[in-house]
């Protein structure tokens, strides 16, 4: 699907979108993976609203963050969430492992 028409969706809060239509993922990658700073930017708050975060997603916020061009504030929000899920899956591969060996 074209890019141009997932990003649109970023405009409306992410708790009005219907996921249905086109997977929340899709629109999210849509807007990290655009070269200005607004459709970053409110993919990364669609994340802060609540939109689920994979490996893919993870990595597309890492290239925000390293994206010098972006403001200072765009790059600490996008790493506070890579931080976040980097917390979350280490925790839940330790669990595993540890079930694991049991």
């Amino acid at each position: 699907m074209d890019p141009r028409t997932l990003i649109i969706n970023l405009e409306y809060p992410y708790t009005e979108h219907d996921s249905f239509e086109v997977p929340a993922r899709n629109v999210v990658l849509a807007g990290l993976g655009w070269e200005t700073e607004y459709w970053p930017s409110l993919a990364v708050a669609w994340i802060e609203q609540g939109a689920s975060i994979d490996k893919e997603v993870k990595e597309a916020l890492d290239l925000i963050v390293e994206k010098k061009q972006f403001p200072q504030s765009l790059r600490h929000r996008a790493f506070a969430l890579v931080r976040r899920w980097e917390q979350e899956n280490a925790s839940s591969e330790a669990l595993s492992f540890i079930s694991k060996s049991d």
